[in-house]
């Protein structure tokens, strides 16, 4: 908001001076490097999201297997090298607290997501807005030297 009211009005947009255009120009540049970067984060997400989603889904699968096992089945668990027994409701426990992580850690993420789209969001009017005024004051300066000569 604080760099929106520093943006001319359409009256002033007319008595924009070449100083005034520079710095602008300088801090549409800046707010241009602020969206890169949020774009940038958001980016970075995905690849953590989607190796979250892809372990949800193997670990649901899982617990759907041993979910068809009964209570005198043996239940291997491979730690390193070695296939290690394990009684079939801690491999489901371990299983369960796995998929509770992924599924706290996904959400997380979107939430982070989130907040990155609404800073974009934001981001874009503010550039958008800026170019604007920079284009109707460059017209009105092309207006102007038209009519001076």
């Amino acid at each position: 908001k604080k760099l929106l009211e520093r943006l001319p009005t359409n009256k002033q947009t007319r008595k924009m001076d070449r100083n005034e255009a520079l710095k602008m120009q300088q801090i549409l540049q800046e707010e241009v490097k602020k969206l890169q970067g949020v774009q940038q984060k958001i980016n970075k997400l995905s690849e953590p999201r989607n190796s979250y989603m892809t372990q949800l889904a193997e670990n649901e699968g899982v617990i759907k297997e041993l979910d068809l096992l009964s209570e005198d089945d043996k239940v291997y668990k491979l730690m390193g090298p070695v296939l290690v027994m394990q009684e079939l409701d801690v491999a489901k426990r371990d299983v369960h607290n796995r998929i509770s992580f992924f599924k706290k850690q996904l959400k997380q993420i979107d939430t982070q997501s989130q907040d990155f789209a609404k800073e974009q969001v934001e981001l874009r009017t503010k550039v958008q807005t800026m170019q604007q005024v920079m284009m109707k004051a460059q017209r009105e300066a092309v207006q102007r030297q038209m009519k001076a000569q």
